[in-house]
């Protein structure tokens, strides 16, 4: 991957999760056609805003592994503890029916095989 230090280490992890994997058998956990409207981190905490598209689901990937997906890869960087979700800035909604977005989300080891 390149990389062009004008963007957040933080981004670049969200936006080729967004892409998905290189191997021909794998499929994104997020929707690809997700746009990235901000990520930032305060104080050990990641924000990642992202657009509408986020929400609506193209493969059979559960919410709990969309989530996490996005929540462990970004923990495994050095200033970042927990993740925080929004939509379009808003944080009160709640992701396929099970994860509420105000939720600040710790790092989930039980899903890795």
């Amino acid at each position: 991957v390149e990389y062009n230090s004008n963007i957040s280490i933080e981004k670049l992890v969200v936006e080729q999760m967004i892409k998905g994997p290189l191997e021909k058998n794998g499929y994104p956990t997020i929707n690809p056609s997700t746009k990235v409207v901000s990520v930032t981190v305060k104080d050990g905490i990641c924000y990642v805003n992202l657009d509408e598209t986020f929400l609506t689901q193209l493969y059979n990937v559960t919410g709990e592994v969309t989530i996490y997906s996005i929540v462990n890869s970004l923990v495994e960087l050095s200033n970042v503890n927990k993740v925080q979700i929004s939509i379009n800035g808003e944080t009160e909604l709640v992701y396929r029916e099970n994860y509420h977005l105000t939720t600040i989300f710790e790092r989930n080891l039980e899903l890795i095989k």
